[in-house]
């Protein structure tokens, strides 16, 4: 049962969840709540999730009863931890996920340095003849916008707008850097997590697709977006900084995991989704007057693209 939820309980809830093959998550990106009433504390952690988190809750026979009083239905309560009373009571309560179209794809690594701005320039040049594209450069380092050979406006612009940003206001800063291409976000700082995620909201109104380029895994920004987007790339070399990088890391569940310069297949125990190779002259070729890279790694970009293509229709 691969699902990421959130915990609120002791050790016996964390055990029934491993035991159940759950993914332990934060709010913000877990698709259910685990509550053990019985353990103290678990109230008032409940009581700051999310209201429209999906939650199953475990308790004695009079907080059962209170919870029923309280609107909570019976197919997600539960008499105790064990793994074959919460299994059912999870997949009754889990509401079913039809696939959508991936509209939006979020690429980022586990360190700095991989090409991600490289991929997300290319991908967005590769996509836009056929689909409207909004790049957004959410790192501050303003690559992106320098690869799509463009400018963009800095988020500072922006940042006052953040609970308010409408598709208006990202459609007046989006900077064109082809037909239908148009890129956000230049040095010399990233947004915040919030103007990040408005404005994630903001380019599917203006645009069929959103290329994201994102710090690293870590950063909080990205943590905030993962949950809002339909794609997760994760770039990484083969060297083993970037090896033990990974088995540190935790990988969104149905990430892609891109090779970057390498033939691996396998990434620290990870199957690898595609692989570019190195081609320095290509890129260097493509950096003498931004455009979009060709030779073997160009080709390399064209397939991710087309499936990308394909996944979002």
């Amino acid at each position: 049962m691969k699902l990421r939820v959130t915990l609120c309980g002791g050790h016996e809830l964390a055990s029934a969840a491993d035991a159940l093959g759950l993914i332990p998550a934060d709010a913000a990106t877990a698709a259910l709540a685990l509550i053990d009433l019985r353990e103290p504390g678990s109230v008032a952690q409940a009581a700051a999730l999310p209201a429209e988190l999906p939650r199953v809750v475990v308790g004695d026979e009079a907080q059962i009863e209170l919870a029923g009083a309280l609107g909570m239905p019976k197919r997600s309560v539960a008499r105790s931890c064990e793994p074959a009373e919460l299994g059912p009571l999870i997949a009754a309560t889990v509401p079913a996920v039809r696939r959508q179209a991936t509209r939006s794809v979020l690429i980022t690594s586990v360190r700095g340095g991989v090409g991600k701005s490289l991929l997300a320039a290319n991908l967005a040049r590769r996509l836009a003849p056929t689909r409207s594209t909004l790049a957004l450069d959410v790192t501050g380092g303003g690559a992106l916008a320098w690869w799509l050979g463009s400018t963009a406006a800095t988020w500072a612009d922006l940042e006052g707008l953040r609970d308010e940003l409408s598709a208006e206001h990202l459609g007046v800063v989006a900077t064109e850097a082809a037909p239908a291409l148009r890129v956000v976000g230049g040095p010399p700082s990233a947004p915040s997590a919030s103007l990040a995620r408005s404005a994630l909201r903001a380019a599917l109104e203006l645009s069929e697709i959103a290329i994201v380029d994102a710090p690293t895994l870590a950063d909080e920004c990205t943590r905030q977006l993962l949950g809002a987007v339909d794609r997760v790339v994760v770039l990484s070399y083969d060297d083993p900084v970037s090896i033990a990088a990974l088995a540190a890391s935790d990988i969104p569940e149905g990430a892609w995991l891109v090779a970057s310069q390498s033939t691996a297949v396998s990434l620290s125990g990870r199957d690898v989704f595609r692989a570019l190779p190195r081609a320095e002259a290509a890129i260097a070729a493509a950096a003498s007057r931004p455009s979009a890279v060709g030779g073997a790694l160009g080709r390399a970009y064209d397939e991710l693209a087309e499936i990308v293509a394909i996944d979002s229709t």
